[in-house]
């Protein structure tokens, strides 16, 4: 998954992918970490990247998100210029959670034919419904989640075939 964010008047590319138990996290293709055991709770995010424990205190107001990572203060400012949607950089044969929040709706059904592009939940955050589309063609092989649950960050919610 693919986000871009103004940071200090310059904006960053980060590249998020998912194997097994781990993250690769790529920043500006140049800087790459490796994350694992990540642990979401509210605002609050640990993770260990490169074998050091990070703890991040986050929040989003306005389309910036407030960061506190080691008594370090950032704020993140989505890119403007990006029409991409969140769910739109997915890849694979899975649809997850960019963030955590609350499943509001799965439109498809374990058996579906889907094409790409084609919304296979919905994730409300912070007030704001994020549509998150197939990667590609195909049938929905698996569901994890219902209707009025909370999904944590990266949580897979559907699996293709």
């Amino acid at each position: 998954m693919e986000y871009k964010f103004n940071f200090l008047e310059k904006t960053h590319k980060i590249n998020l992918e998912k194997a097994d138990d781990l993250f690769k996290v790529i920043i500006n293709d140049k800087q790459e970490y490796n994350i694992s055991d990540v642990e979401v709770e509210s605002n609050l995010i640990s993770f260990k990247a490169d074998d050091k424990l990070y703890i991040i205190y986050c929040f989003s107001y306005k389309d910036k998100t407030h960061l506190s990572i080691d008594g370090e203060n950032y704020i993140l400012e989505k890119d403007k210029t990006s029409k991409a949607k969140t769910g739109k950089q997915q890849k694979g044969n899975s649809v997850f959670s960019p963030m955590p929040g609350l499943l509001v709706k799965i439109p498809v059904s374990v058996g579906d034919k889907v094409k790409s592009g084609t919304t296979l939940a919905i994730v409300e955050a912070m007030k704001m419904q994020n549509e998150l589309p197939s990667p590609r063609d195909g049938i929905v092989k698996k569901i994890n989640g219902k209707e009025g649950e909370q999904v944590d960050a990266l949580q897979v919610i559907v699996e293709l075939e």
